[in-house]
């Protein structure tokens, strides 16, 4: 058995070593077999393609992704056992035209949704014929039971970690006794979306398989509605006989039905409040809007919400937080702006998580790739968006002035003052 190694090279995504060398119209195919949610083929089932160029970011340190853009390059049906065969022209995998020297390959994706709206996609770069591991919609038995409070999410098991396919092997890595490991892929964690007219109100990683969405959280947002989504990323190896060695670099992303909720009929003591700074026309983060909007021109360091009187606040929504730093903010209160006293702290990332899910070597791919879903919006539990609530001190008493200020975290945990206020779309204070 070949024992591929890893290395930061191939991180560039360059060509692997030729078996023989391909012609630009030579084909290349990428196998899969597609399942319904019980494990039984799809027969029939229409799968799109599509292609976009998988661009390096722009700038050096603060690396810069665009956008992809996906264009349609073919269509193909499942057979009778869920089999399907996608057939690219190698030079529309790996040009010669390809806008850098090192022959950057295109990035792929194929995609399927069930009849209630369930999906599963596949986004991935490769240079020669590959299979996918299997696509099988996600029995995720999603169910919404509505409380006084809320609601209560339930879900079964996210969904399995893709296999390598008979054809393949995982990439490995060296230990430090010289054996090699397999690099597995990310393990799929659920990841909870709420959302109201197309535009995301809360967003959560779950842990468990039960969780408890508050009033707070659902606020007075019309027809709410919750799904689950999950993703794995992975590398593995092929050797096809008569080709060249070809490296799979795989999203594999998955999407629940969409299941209503009760609406939380709660309106925050902040909407329509003043801020500072605030661009003209009123505070954009009071206004119970969902557009994420830059906090000033130029980077500052907090938002200053000013209630139209004291009020006891009781519990804070902070959503659509961009990017991962600063990472979270500590939340203070006033009678009049000069001293503050702290109501909560709130973290983007949990110290556990920023290290499980900075992937190291995947971590580039992962940003690039966050926008492939070609059914919903961006997926990256590093990059956001971020939403974050919590109750807030109850010994505070009666506050006018809130103040929303960024930070980092040193090694112990203590918040420290930031400069980089990112975008958010909308600052909720209850009382």
């Amino acid at each position: 058995m070949r024992h591929p190694y890893l290395c930061l090279g191939l991180l560039s995504l360059l060509p692997l070593a030729s078996g023989c060398e391909r012609l630009q119209d030579d084909p290349v195919f990428v196998y899969g077999r597609l399942e319904q949610r019980d494990g039984t083929p799809v027969s029939g089932g229409v799968l799109p393609y599509a292609r976009t160029i998988h661009r390096d970011p722009k700038g050096e340190t603060n690396l810069v992704y665009e956008l992809p853009d996906f264009s349609a390059y073919g269509e193909v049906s499942t057979e009778a056992r869920g089999d399907f065969f996608l057939e690219m022209r190698y030079g529309d995998v790996e040009s010669i035209v390809t806008p850098n020297l090192g022959l950057q390959p295109y990035r792929f994706r194929t995609s399927w949704r069930d009849e209630v709206g369930a999906g599963v996609f596949a986004s991935f770069i490769f240079h020669d014929d590959v299979e996918l591991p299997t696509l099988r919609i996600w029995d995720s038995q999603l169910t919404v039971t509505p409380q006084a409070e809320g609601a209560v999410v339930t879900f079964g098991a996210p969904p399995p970690l893709p296999e390598a396919p008979m054809n393949g092997e995982y990439f490995s890595d060296v230990g430090s006794d010289g054996n090699f490991i397999p690099l597995l892929p990310s393990t799929p964690e659920a990841t909870l979306f709420i959302q109201s007219g197309g535009q995301m109100l809360f967003r959560t990683w779950l842990p468990s398989s039960l969780l408890t969405v508050s009033r707070y959280v659902l606020e007075d947002f019309a027809e709410p509605t919750v799904m689950l989504r999950a993703v794995s990323l992975g590398e593995f190896i092929f050797y096809p006989l008569g080709g060249k060695t070809s490296m799979l670099w795989l999203r594999m992303d998955w999407r629940t039905e969409e299941l209503p909720l009760p609406s939380g009929g709660l309106v925050p003591v902040s909407r329509g409040a003043a801020c500072q700074p605030s661009p003209p026309g009123g505070c954009p983060w009071t206004d119970g809007k969902l557009d994420p909007v830059p906090v000033g021109e130029k980077p500052v360091e907090s938002l200053v919400v000013t209630l139209a009187e004291p009020r006891t606040l009781r519990h804070v929504v902070v959503r659509g937080a961009e990017e991962a730093t600063p990472a979270g903010f500590v939340l203070e209160g006033s009678q009049d702006s000069e001293q503050w006293t702290r109501l909560a702290v709130l973290r983007k990332i949990s110290e556990e998580d920023t290290v499980s899910r900075h992937w190291m070597m995947r971590a580039r791919f992962e940003k690039q790739s966050q926008w492939d879903s070609p059914f919903d919006g961006q997926l990256s539990h590093i990059w956001g968006p971020h939403f974050m609530e919590a109750p807030l001190a109850a010994d505070a008493g009666p506050v006018r002035y809130v103040r929303l200020r960024a930070v980092y975290f040193n090694f112990v945990g203590d918040p420290q003052p930031s400069t980089m206020m990112a975008p958010i779309s909308e600052l909720s204070l209850f009382e």
